[in-house]
């Protein structure tokens, strides 16, 4: 996507002038097509409230201050160190416990699921010059960031087929919008969860189908997971339209 902060915001200007000066996040990720990961990726995000500030709209106020990216970040490279391995949830519980100032599983379990927790601590030991174990298993850890949407412009789009990867299991499904399930389905699962690919598609139902029962024989029994290998997930990313 290419797309430059000043289209951005005449985007959320123009959403904002047709809903009476009000637009949330994921209403505008929904009615113009951007993609979260997309903008949360860009030097110039800085979140979404900053972005309304700066155009003087309205923001959602919290009652409870959020903590710091940095701190959240460094925290977590921190016990990286300490422990020399990439941190499990009960790590990040034992740790939160010893210590009262250590960051939240809750917001943890955020920065991680939307895939910039290794970005950032790679971002942290470049500048910083420390945590060197960190920022090894970080780039292990970064989930690669993929273009789904456009497949080919010649196509009829009528919805997607996604693959998502839940700790060592994977999650086949459709939506009109990956994106928005994407984060509905990570807040359910109590493991880190990632967005695999997408394919985009004219038969949603028909084509999740189709990969429901190509790997029904590796289906977890009495769930919609599935224990696939690295040639199945393979075969899944090699359709970019279907």
């Amino acid at each position: 996507m290419n797309m430059t902060k000043d289209a951005v915001m005449q985007r959320i200007r123009n959403l904002a002038a047709d809903r009476g000066g009000h637009v949330g996040f994921d209403t505008f990720v929904k009615e113009t097509g951007i993609k979260d990961k997309w903008l949360r990726r860009q030097e110039w995000w800085t979140g979404w409230n900053s972005l309304l500030a700066e155009l003087g709209l309205e923001t959602r106020k919290f009652s409870v201050p959020r903590t710091p990216e940095h701190s959240i970040v460094q925290a977590v490279a921190a016990l990286i160190e300490r422990e020399g391995r990439w941190p499990t949830e009960d790590d990040l519980v034992r740790a939160r416990k010893r210590d009262g100032s250590f960051p939240s599983l809750g917001v943890i379990r955020r920065l991680r699921s939307s895939g910039r927790l290794a970005e950032l601590i790679i971002k942290l030991g470049e500048a910083s010059g420390q945590f060197p174990k960190a920022s090894d298993l970080a780039r292990q850890h970064q989930t690669p960031v993929e273009d789904t949407a456009d497949a080919r412009p010649d196509e009829k789009v009528k919805g997607y087929v996604y693959l998502l990867r839940s700790g060592r299991r994977y999650k086949i499904g459709k939506s009109t919008d990956p994106s928005r399930r994407y984060r509905e389905v990570r807040l359910e699962l109590p493991e880190e969860t990632h967005q695999v690919h997408t394919i985009p598609t004219d038969d949603p139902t028909g084509i999740e189908g189709y990969w429901q029962k190509r790997f029904d024989g590796k289906r977890i029994r009495n769930t919609e997971f599935f224990e696939l290998d690295a040639s199945d997930v393979q075969a899944f990313k090699r359709r970019k339209y279907q």
